[in-house]
């Protein structure tokens, strides 16, 4: 209970500072992917404590989410080359023209050979409509106009600040479509085993609490765990915005065009939210992070004490009853 108290006052403060350092995002038209969200807690309406239930009967229900921030070890950035000619020989010899000087410029950075891999995507042709006139008719026919070739570059690196190297070598060979950058960590199964004696140092605390000042006997009853767990990547937690204001001083116009601007999105990493984690470990986050996630539940029945306990016997060849001790 005191931890739920403490919860709701620091709510209280949060929401009184936000007013002075929201940000824009609070002010343009937000776009969040919600299938990707891992707990949807990112919009206010939903940060609002929620009542403890009870269940019925004699089961007490402990319940601990965990979340671990941890920076990537490995990277993979993919990058899509595409090329068109007008023949198969000419468009096979652009792309690999492009990707021959892309692959050794590489290395020059610090990238190793056996760190970039090619991925042939798609090979076809391309096809346009030729008109053909009759005496009465007209016809659009398809015919072949060229070819068209895409593959993926998949280069693997260590040193974060090493994409600003990869991108300037990309731009000099007119690569520019950035498909996405894979993070992965080393010893995924150590992170989770840290999460796990967090959670159960946790909830040792919490019976030892409830038993001291609550008086409730959880020693004597037996015992149900549960666990959970997911992994959200930084590739899943980017969200985006327009920040800009439509200002009208004369109302819109009732003759003529209005040309609207260009108005770009701002996209920005938006991690999960700390609100229903118990503990948090590597709180601050100055990079995208891994976001590994855990849950574990605890169910404890209760001896029922008003019950008179069972007492058992053994009939004996004689007909005599001898009590039997039941643990």
């Amino acid at each position: 209970m005191k931890h739920n108290l403490t919860v709701i006052f620091l709510f209280l403060s949060v929401t009184l500072i936000d007013a002075q350092e929201s940000g824009n995002r609070n002010r343009g038209n937000v776009n969040y992917n919600e299938n990707n969200a891992i707990y949807n807690n990112n919009t206010q309406a939903q940060n609002i404590l929620p009542l403890a239930t009870l269940r019925k009967g004699r089961i007490v229900e402990l319940n601990v989410n965990v979340l671990s921030n941890q920076k990537a070890d490995t990277y993979v950035a993919i990058f899509n080359l595409t090329q068109m000619g007008k023949t198969v020989d000419e468009t096979n010899k652009l792309l690999t023209d492009r990707y021959n000087g892309f692959f050794q410029e590489l290395q020059t950075v610090g990238i190793p050979k056996d760190n970039v891999y090619l991925d042939m995507v798609t090979f076809v042709p391309i096809y346009e409509y030729e008109k053909e006139k009759k005496l009465f008719t007209k016809t659009h026919n398809e015919v072949p106009k060229g070819f068209e070739m895409q593959q993926n570059v998949h280069i693997k690196y260590k040193d974060p600040e090493m994409m600003v190297k990869i991108m300037s070598v990309a731009a000099k060979y007119e690569i520019y479509d950035l498909v996405k950058v894979d993070y992965s960590v080393d010893n995924q199964e150590a992170i989770y085993v840290d999460m796990r004696t967090k959670a159960v140092s946790h909830l040792v605390k919490e019976i030892e609490l409830y038993e001291e000042k609550l008086g409730l006997d959880l020693e004597s009853g037996y015992r149900l765990v549960a666990e959970n767990k997911k992994v959200t990547f930084p590739v899943d937690r980017y969200s985006s915005y327009n920040a800009f204001s439509n200002v009208s001083l004369g109302g819109t116009p009732d003759k003529g065009k209005v040309l609207d601007m260009y108005k770009p999105k701002t996209r920005y990493y938006d991690k999960v939210a700390y609100d229903d984690f118990d503990i948090v470990i590597n709180p601050e986050v100055l990079e995208p992070a891994i976001q590994f996630m855990y849950n574990m539940k605890v169910q404890i029945v209760l001896k029922d004490t008003e019950q008179p306990a069972k007492e058992y016997f053994w009939l004996t060849p004689d007909g005599d009853k001898v009590p039997v001790k039941v643990k």
